[in-house]
């Protein structure tokens, strides 16, 4: 007797997804780019308030020059901020918002240095901020659930929709239960 294999076949759409899904957040935890938002407007208007910004851990902090725009750990409270450095020291990094009137002081070295910004989406931060609330949090759950049930459905509509073919001895079966029935009806 042979085996469909129908459960693998079934599935195989839902399986690729949640593969690449993996890859992704594996490349993302171990790649070399890292992602943030700007909820203020100290880098307008070059950074628009909520920018979703891509940003490159693997900058080293050595290479670091006037005119770069750096993410860093702010010490007193921990908040991930986007400035521009505005001088380079012996004793660290000073920053400044663009849109900001002072600087920040010495406000980076290499400990609390987290990278160097690449590209920003703009508003893409505020979709971002919304989906970290209860609310948002609900809602991407739910998003996320009713893909997966919109996968796995649509693989099992697959695999019930599929006939299957005859075989050579069914349909030699078929001829022969069909010929007799011919004939007495002649």
């Amino acid at each position: 007797m042979k085996k469909s294999g129908g459960g693998f076949r079934r599935f195989r759409g839902t399986i690729t997804t949640l593969i690449i899904l993996v890859v992704l957040f594996a490349c993302y935890l171990f790649g070399p780019v890292r992602f943030c938002y700007v909820p203020s407007g100290s880098m307008e208007p070059n950074l628009p308030t909520w920018s979703f910004c891509v940003v490159s851990v693997w900058a080293p902090y050595e290479k670091l020059e006037e005119g770069d725009i750096i993410v860093y750990n702010r010490i007193s409270d921990g908040l991930r901020i986007v400035h521009r450095v505005i001088a380079v020291t012996d004793e660290g990094i000073v920053t400044k918002g663009d849109a900001n009137r002072i600087d920040d002081g010495l406000s980076v070295n290499r400990f609390n240095y987290y990278g160097k910004y690449l590209f920003h989406i703009p508003m893409l931060g505020k979709v971002i901020a919304l989906s970290r609330t209860p609310v948002g949090i609900a809602v991407s759950g739910a998003v996320i659930l009713a893909i997966f049930i919109w996968l796995i459905s649509d693989d099992v509509r697959q695999g019930k929709g599929k006939k299957k073919e005859p075989t050579l001895q069914a349909e030699g079966e078929a001829e022969t239960a069909q010929a007799p029935q011919k004939e007495r009806g002649s």
